[in-house]
C-alpha cells in the first residue's frame, strides 16, 4: 500500500505521497503554487491520515527547497512506487510534515 496523507487547502481536498527519512515525513510539491505559498506564510495545512474519513489537523509544514533533500525524498518515493510528480526538475521542493 502506498503512504498517503489527505490534504484540505482553500475547500479542496487532496493526497500527498508521503515518505519517512531519518525519522521524519516528507513529501513533494510543485513550489509555485498558492498551497505552497501559504504553507511559506502560516507554517501550517490541513492534514488527515485518515483517508476514507478524514479528520484534518493544522499541522506544523516547513518548506525546504534544498536540492540534495529534494532528490533525497524524490529517489525514496520512486523505490516506495509511490511518486506523483513524473520528472525531478527546478520546479518541486519538498514539504516537511510534522503530524502526531
Amino acid at each position: 500500500m502506498k503512504n498517503l496523507v489527505k490534504f484540505k487547502f482553500e475547500e479542496k481536498e487532496g493526497f500527498l505521497s508521503v515518505v519517512t527519512l531519518n525519522g521524519r515525513l516528507y513529501t513533494l510539491a510543485q513550489k509555485d503554487t498558492p498551497k505552497v505559498k501559504s504553507i511559506e506564510a502560516t507554517h501550517t495545512l490541513m492534514v488527515s491520515s485518515e483517508l476514507k474519513v478524514p479528520s484534518y489537523q493544522n499541522t506544523h509544514v516547513h518548506v525546504i527547497y534544498d536540492k540534495n533533500i529534494i532528490k533525497e525524498v524524490y529517489a525514496a518515493l520512486e523505490v516506495d512506487n509511490n511518486l506523483y510528480f513524473k520528472q525531478l526538475d527546478d520546479t518541486l521542493c519538498v514539504l516537511e510534515l510534522f503530524m502526531e
